[in-house]
């Protein structure tokens, strides 16, 4: 059980209490096939080259699966193509807070960070009710397909290398990439989280789609975090070296559930990482 369910938590990190499962918890073989985006329907607003970046809206019916989507994109300057990353927010979260934050620096490593609003946002402004798929938070079937979505729409935007694509989460948004990952690891050369793992919990990567995670897998995680536990990472690590699944677990020793948000330090591995695999060259 998490230590600290009702915590608050800033924007950038947020909390990530789980609970019993519910039929929400279906296993990630039962998502709609993937559908081509409708690039006429993915409208980007301002500059993702500059600082402050671009946001996006995405609205259309594919495949029987109505979306209503809006995120953030940023990119380096230049032509490109460049390679890019998925990055997934936390529980109060924001693609403008915690999104854009880690990805003004990946967009120094040559990436362009494209990132999506899901169903654990904060809703200050009360738009989460007007996006779809609609469902419950972190790892749940709407968000999942949402982050896949999110990676389809990389084929709309003509200078990013969609052969070269990561994804990367923190707490809700790491229990995200982790059950993406377990359904959509080819569409990826490599994936990172900090603060996610294996748990029963609905909020949380199931161990079934952890079974299916073949993509190399970074895992970020601090031993003194009270929001999820360093437990939850180790059971993925355990389910990862079972299947000899190419993968690290880094342990901060002191580190907090925030302090592992953006640590420069778990930055410069995630990037090493990158690099090995073929999405950074």
């Amino acid at each position: 059980m998490l230590l600290a369910a009702g915590l608050m938590l800033a924007l950038a990190c947020g909390s990530d209490p789980t609970s019993a499962p519910t039929s929400d918890s279906s296993p990630s073989s039962s998502l709609p096939t993937s559908s081509a985006p409708s690039c006429s329907a993915f409208v980007v607003n301002g500059d993702p080259r500059s600082p402050a970046g671009a946001t996006w809206t995405y609205a259309s019916n594919d495949a029987g699966v109505s979306f209503r989507l809006e995120g953030v994109l940023l990119a380096p300057a230049g032509a490109g193509p460049f390679p890019a990353v998925v990055v997934s927010h936390g529980k109060g979260g924001m693609p403008a807070a915690y999104s854009s934050n880690v990805g003004r620096r990946m967009v120094t490593w040559g990436l362009v960070v494209i990132a999506t609003r899901y169903t654990h946002a904060a809703d200050n402004d009360g738009r989460n009710s007007t996006l779809l798929p609609a469902g419950p938070d972190g790892a749940s079937e709407a968000n999942v397909m949402r982050g896949h979505k999110t990676r389809e729409l990389l084929a709309c935007v003509g200078y990013a290398d969609t052969t070269r694509v990561a994804a990367h989460g923190h707490s809700m948004g790491a229990f995200l990439t982790g059950q993406l990952m377990g359904r959509y690891s080819s569409e990826f050369r490599a994936a990172s989280h900090t603060a996610g793992g294996v748990s029963p919990g609905t909020s949380a990567t199931q161990a079934s789609a952890a079974e299916g995670i073949t993509v190399p897998y970074q895992i970020h995680h601090g031993d003194r975090d009270v929001v999820v536990p360093l437990a939850f990472d180790r059971a993925l690590d355990s389910i990862l070296t079972g299947r000899g699944a190419r993968h690290e677990l880094y342990v901060y020793p002191g580190y907090s559930h925030e302090q592992m948000a953006a640590d420069p330090a778990m930055l410069d591995r995630v990037r090493d990482w990158y690099t090995t695999f073929g999405v950074l060259r």
